[in-house]
């Protein structure tokens, strides 16, 4: 039995666990242990003592020990009357023994009648019976006084009292039946809480249903090194209470089912979106990247929100909706794509004044160090520019062993010059960051600073704990002589946030600007964009789509990605935050009957402003939106499917299992790539996940 199914049969024999009605009522009519423990007082504080008792105890403690002489020791005075006693014992006894002789027959002759009609009534029940005593446990026990106990006698009882008593009654009285003829007990019929638990309290089905936190089939595991558990950024609404909906296969199998809006429970689909991107950096930018720990437990909406930067940009200020739709290349012939796409703009204020940014890195020391701490970097510099307006100038300042200037002055038109910087910054180079912190600062001060022009400096290294004391002393009056002449400081040491120690900053860095520890790539956007445009990036919370499928229109849908996510507590204050520059992605399978209508589906967006307040957005599908072919589909569409693509095969996930894809097959539609992609600011982060991309 593998994995998958066995935990549906645990959640099968959940479901069929009885609970109790009144279970509620039941506890709380249970008394708390303080009532307990005050009604055991009351009781023992009532228990009487008696006057004597301390005396009587004082005088059996002071009673030497009885000691009694042997038989031989005696005279015959004495001998005499404990000869006449044990004749008469030897009398009793032989008169019990034939007594129990006739009763046991009687017994025996009587319980062959009872098993004879049991044979013939209830074969069952006589097969159940148990076995059988045997004769060693039929033996006789004698239950006179033995010769020792008759010698430590101190007085003989009266033999008329002995001779009138009942002989036949107390012997049976005493002798047990074997348990096969002894009747059950009745049970105490006592009202607790354990009446309807199972018997085995150690039982799976049991331990699900009572346990504290429930059991979840869905809930993801976590391996590798000790982790930060952060909550969950996207709670997931969609899970319909319809018969139509198999949540079996959704825990089962870690992914939607199609369904058929033909159920009106079914035909609208309401998603919490999110603009995470937090697996996608685990897999691609960890210690370990793309190990098999890290993807089972990527997901896919992430992954989609990571690479989602190939739509229309927004308006600066605004959340805005986005569609494509085309074939889709990995499922069968006649089924479609669509997706939805959450944009927002960015966050640059009206009027505001030109920004001379200076930033100044280390050079990465290996190809390792190079992935988990520069490749970052890079991306987030060549998107930066991307947000400059026409006045805003870039430098960038490579801090090796002899610090330099790679480009001074860049703008919006010098795109290409500056990807064509950021190339030329190869792994392996020596570092000096002491020197080049000076050379950074010296070359930010040569830019105007007239006016209100703002001339922020980032500084980007993993090796500032090597600054020495020495070295901390020189460069405080250089810090200070700068931050006095306008030179806004920040500094940012590379490294991942969640797994590694929050490192104090250096003492010639303490309270000379920002300090901030991080490699995500998320994190460094949004703190490069805010020193660009000098205004927070936040523009929206809580973002949902709701899409309202035509009955009419579509056959079948199933949402790919944003599977429910368990075992995570989330905070009531917990928002799902949209930035400046961000999107967030919904990608839906489609079957379209051929002769339905051209209206597909209504899409509606709701998200709160800055200041509160609910926004809406509405936009319609038609069948005229749906490309005719791969060639034809929208940019952000291809990025879209190769990328979902991409982590099905990685994890083996049921469609794809289904549908035989290949890493073959995902390199034949890559290499006929949209030529635009290359241009593209965004470009290597999905060139990081695909094989066969064109040079």
């Amino acid at each position: 039995m593998n994995p998958s199914d066995h935990e549906f049969e645990l959640e099968r024999q959940l479901r069929e666990v009885p609970v109790p009605g009144d279970l509620v009522a039941r506890l709380q009519c249970i008394p708390e242990a303080a009532e307990i423990d005050a009604a055991l007082d009351s009781q023992l504080s009532a228990v009487e003592i008696p006057d004597n008792l301390v005396p009587q105890l004082h005088q059996i403690a002071g009673t030497p020990v009885l000691v009694t002489r042997s038989i031989r020791e005696r005279s015959g005075a004495q001998r005499q009357p404990s000869i006449s006693w044990a004749v008469a014992m030897w009398a009793s006894a032989a008169a019990i023994l034939v007594a129990f002789g006739i009763g046991w027959t009687l017994q025996m002759q009587q319980n062959r009648g009872l098993a004879s009609n049991d044979v013939t009534t209830d074969p069952v029940a006589n097969h159940l019976a148990p076995a059988t005593p045997t004769e060693s446990q039929l033996e006789l026990e004698w239950l006179g006084l033995t010769n020792d106990e008759v010698a430590q006698s101190v007085s003989a009882p009266n033999l008329t009292e002995l001779a009138e008593a009942n002989l036949l009654a107390p012997s049976l009285s005493q002798v047990s039946l074997p348990a096969s003829l002894a009747s059950p007990p009745q049970p105490v019929n006592i009202h607790s809480l354990s009446e309807e638990l199972p018997h085995d309290l150690l039982a799976n089905t049991f331990l699900m249903r009572w346990q504290p936190l429930g059991a979840n089939p869905a809930v993801a595991s976590s391996f590798g090194m000790p982790q930060m558990i952060m909550p969950s950024s996207s709670p997931v609404t969609f899970l319909p209470e319809t018969k139509q909906y198999d949540r079996d296969f959704l825990l089962r199998e870690a992914s939607h089912p199609f369904t058929s809006p033909q159920d009106p429970a079914v035909r609208a689909t309401k998603v919490a979106v999110t603009t995470s991107q937090e697996s996608f950096e685990n897999v691609v930018f960890s210690e370990r990247p793309w190990s098999p720990e890290l993807l089972e437990n990527a997901r896919t909406e992430e992954w989609l929100s990571a690479t989602g930067k190939f739509y229309v940009p927004g308006q600066p200020g605004k959340v805005e909706l986005r569609t494509a739709a085309g074939p889709a290349v990995f499922a069968r012939a006649g089924t479609q794509l669509l997706q939805v796409g959450v944009v927002a703009g960015s966050a640059d204020p009206k009027d505001r004044s030109p920004v001379h940014l200076t930033i100044a890195i280390t050079p990465p020391e290996n190809e390792e160090h190079a992935l988990r701490t520069w490749m970052p970097v890079k991306i987030a510099l060549r998107e930066t520019i991307e947000n400059l307006q026409p006045h805003d100038t870039l430098t960038l300042v490579v801090m090796s062993e002899f610090p330099y200037a790679l480009i001074e002055d860049a703008t919006l038109d010098h795109r290409d010059q500056w990807f064509a910087a950021l190339d030329q910054i190869e792994p392996g180079q020596a570092s000096n960051l002491a020197e080049g912190i000076r050379f950074a600062a010296a070359t930010s001060l040569t830019k105007p600073g007239f006016g209100d022009i703002r001339r922020p400096l980032i500084v980007l290294s993993d090796r500032f704990p090597s600054l020495d004391q020495a070295t901390n002393r020189q460069l405080r009056p250089l810090i200070e002589n700068a931050s006095q002449q306008g030179i806004d400081f920040a500094w940012i040491q590379l490294e991942n946030e969640n797994y590694s120690s929050i490192l104090p900053p250096p003492a010639a860095l303490d309270g000379m600007g920002r300090w901030l520890v991080t490699n995500s790539l998320r994190r460094l956007n949004r703190f490069l964009d805010q020193q660009v445009h000098g205004a927070s990036t936040l523009l929206g919370t809580d973002a949902e789509v709701t899409v309202k499928w035509n009955a009419k229109s579509v056959g079948q849908y199933r949402l790919i990605g944003y599977q429910p996510v368990g075992g995570d507590f989330v905070a009531t204050s917990h928002t799902r935050e949209i930035h400046a520059g961000e999107s967030a992605t919904l990608l839906f399978e489609l079957v379209l009957p051929e002769d339905g209508p051209n209206d597909v589906a209504t899409i509606d967006l709701t998200w709160h402003d800055t200041e509160g307040k609910l926004q809406k957005a509405s936009q319609k599908v038609s069948r005229l939106q749906f490309a005719s072919s791969w060639q034809a589909t929208p940019m952000s569409l291809q990025a879209a499917q190769l990328t979902e693509q991409c982590l099905a095969l990685h994890q083996n996930s049921y469609f794809s299992r289904r549908r035989g894809n290949t890493t073959d097959e995902l390199e034949n539609w890559t290499s006929s790539l949209n030529p635009a992609f290359k241009q593209h600011a965004s470009y290597p982060r999905l060139e990081l996940l695909l094989p066969g991309l064109p040079d």
